[in-house]
């Protein structure tokens, strides 16, 4: 009976097989009919789904092998990182005559080509971690959005638009407004007005003066401003 571990590479095997020949199939896309081109995709991607299907059934497998990939990623880190260390140890020997050029170049060589290794294996690693997780997120709950933000209550003025709109003046309540104002200031008595009779009262009730023509009382014997005489000049009254 085949194993967890066998099944699951060979799935695996297929799938990388199938996604493969669909690639080629679309670049072949403008060469055939479209009638070709849709059955012979369509066909690749039926069997693409159900190996998907037989990788989604199987999820401890792949659980299992998600764990394994994760240590095997944790275990080529370490490696690169001592690698790294150990050039820059080379090259500080180098720089103070430890090393001669050539066997400074040959081990450098090395290290580099390790570490372009190392660099490869983690990204097929961390790419078929990815892949795999992609089962398992397809078996997780999803997580319920967060409930909207409440918009703030606004304070009911009781007044809708139109009786706002209402509340403003309208052009012809300010004409009447106009019109009243300037009948109000028609009915006002004119201060020029007002002051000519009260002169002429004056005028009436005084005596002018001969001689510089101020306005003094009716009873005055001498002017108020000059001091000439009034009354004897005015003629008996």
């Amino acid at each position: 009976m085949e194993d967890k571990m066998s099944l699951l590479k060979r799935l695996q095997a297929q799938r990388n097989d199938v996604i493969s020949k669909l690639n080629r199939i679309e670049d072949k896309k403008s060469s055939v009919s479209a009638e070709v081109y849709d059955k012979v995709r369509k066909e690749y991607a039926e069997k693409l789904k159900a190996i998907d299907e037989q990788l989604n059934s199987n999820i401890d497998i792949v659980t299992e092998e998600i764990q394994r990939l994760k240590a095997e990623e944790e275990e080529i880190s370490k490696r690169m990182k001592e690698t790294k260390f150990k050039m820059e140890e080379v090259e500080l020997r180098y720089s103070i005559g430890e090393y001669d050029e050539g066997s400074f170049k040959k081990v450098k060589a090395e290290d580099d080509a390790l570490m372009q290794q190392f660099s490869e294996e983690l990204k097929r690693t961390r790419d078929s971690i990815q892949y795999y997780s992609s089962f398992i997120k397809g078996k997780e709950p999803e997580i319920p959005a967060a409930p909207p933000h409440p918009e703030p209550v606004k304070e009911d003025t009781g007044l809708k638009i139109d009786e706002h709109i209402l509340e403003e003046k309208l052009p012809e309540e300010e004409v009447a407004l106009e019109e009243l104002l300037s009948e109000e200031e028609a009915l006002k008595p004119d201060a020029a007005g007002e002051s000519a009779p009260e002169q002429s009262v004056e005028k009436e009730k005084g005596v002018a003066c001969p001689k510089c023509n101020h306005i003094n009382t009716a009873d005055s014997w001498y002017c108020e401003k000059c001091g000439a005489e009034i009354l004897g000049a005015a003629g008996p009254s």
